[in-house]
């Protein structure tokens, strides 16, 4: 019962992650209310929460080390609900709705980064994957329902779409009556209070003392974001090009993608039993392919299998990479190790398209190729030098496994 209760409180969390993206269900009827505003200003509503959560991320992995996850995480419910409330009372001006956006990323950028610290904190092995890959499957769950009641909610009124953040407030109290309050991890491994230098750890200790392997891992989380914003930044010019049809196609092949993310985010611990420690790299391959499909697409179909096939994908990767960041780091630098990874996830999409343009990769089915080609080659490197295999050799039981071999070695 207290582990159902603990797993409902960490993956209520999860239904907020995608919750930025609601109000860009109303971008239609925002620019109608401020003709005076360019529309990439109206378009930054959408994307300055990733910015907000970005640089929020590293904060939090130091806050981590120092303060109760729990408050952190509340802390982060709160902001999201700020952000996505007062916009009800505070939606005269562009200005305005920027700064709740920012606000609410600020949220979310707690909420991604202590999640994780949550999971590893109180689950371990098999059921510690399998909760990283149902809370992926939330995640898409969260956005669709909220999509689906916000529109409805804005349908007269686009300001009323904001009305779907009272979920936030909801969530704020589930999270508060089920999670107990856990106790800041030390460097000895314990949870606990200790002070000296087996306490709390330096900034710098940890630092100086983390697997390599955690940069590596989460370098990976920075490809994928990088990569797979492509798709949705040009899904529908590929299909606008291609004369399949227009916003009510792209919205339907982008929830059946949904849909693949949620079958593999449920199954994703028979799916690990199968790939073993290849998840990662058949990830990236799956990805290529899909992007292929939509690319060469003669018809709808190929393109609704190539967006089941992405978001299949997306959910093994992103189920996996947080999974070995948590068993690589010591339970100490989980807190900063988690943060790295969620910033250069934020990092890698953000500066997507900044680097498309400089590359000179055109809009469409152009930079759909590019990822595809970028995606094979990552996935296949990562088969040929054994990456998942490598991974997991250097996870922390595995050292403390060696290390007392050792030592039983030197004692005898």
């Amino acid at each position: 019962m207290k582990k159902t209760k603990l797993k409902v409180g960490i993956l209520s969390m999860t239904l907020l992650n995608l919750s930025a993206l609601v109000i860009t269900s109303a971008f239609g009827a925002i620019m109608a209310s401020f003709p005076g505003e360019p529309i990439s200003k109206i378009q930054m509503i959408g994307t300055i929460p990733g910015l907000g959560s970005m640089l929020i991320t590293l904060v939090v992995g130091v806050l981590a080390m120092r303060i109760p996850k729990k408050f952190l995480a509340l802390i982060g419910i709160l902001c999201v609900a700020l952000g996505g409330l007062l916009p009800l009372a505070f939606h005269s001006t562009v200005n305005a709705l920027l700064v709740c956006a920012l606000i609410m990323g600020i949220g979310l950028g707690f909420i991604g980064t202590i999640n994780p610290m949550l999971i590893s904190m109180y689950f371990d092995g098999e059921e510690r994957a399998s909760l990283m890959g149902v809370g992926t499957a939330i995640n898409s769950i969260g956005l669709m329902v909220m999509m689906i009641v916000g529109s409805t909610l804005g349908a007269q009124n686009w300001e009323n779409t904001y009305l779907v953040f009272l979920l936030a407030l909801l969530i704020f109290f589930v999270v508060m009556l089920f999670l107990p309050l856990d106790k800041v991890e030390t460097q000895n491994g314990n949870a606990g209070h200790a002070h000296g230098p087996q306490g709390k750890p330096s900034l710098l200790s940890v630092f100086k003392d983390m697997n390599k392997y955690v940069l590596w891992v989460s370098l990976l989380a920075f490809a994928i974001s990088f990569l797979y914003t492509i798709y949705p930044s040009n899904l529908s010019l590929v299909i606008a090009q291609k004369n399949f049809g227009g916003t009510a196609i792209t919205g339907l092949v982008n929830a059946l993608g949904t849909v693949g993310g949620l079958i593999a985010g449920f199954t994703i611990s028979r799916i690990n039993r199968v790939l073993k420690d290849k998840s990662i790299a058949i990830g990236f391959i799956l990805i290529a392919v899909s992007y292929l499909l939509v690319c060469y697409a003669q018809n709808i179909v190929m393109i609704v299998l190539g967006a089941g096939l992405s978001g299949i994908a997306m959910a093994m990767i992103y189920s996996t990479i947080p999974f070995y960041v948590s068993i690589i780091a010591k339970p100490f630098q989980i807190a900063i190790a988690m943060s790295i990874f969620q910033f250069l996830n934020g990092l890698g999409g953000i500066i997507s398209p900044i680097v498309l343009a400089g590359l000179g990769v055109a809009s469409g089915p152009s930079a759909v190729l590019f990822g595809a080609i970028c995606c094979f080659v990552i996935g296949f490197g990562l088969l040929v030098i054994n990456f998942g295999k490598n991974a997991l050799a250097n996870r922390y039981e595995h050292q403390a496994v060696e290390a007392d071999a050792v030592l039983d070695e030197a004692q005898a």
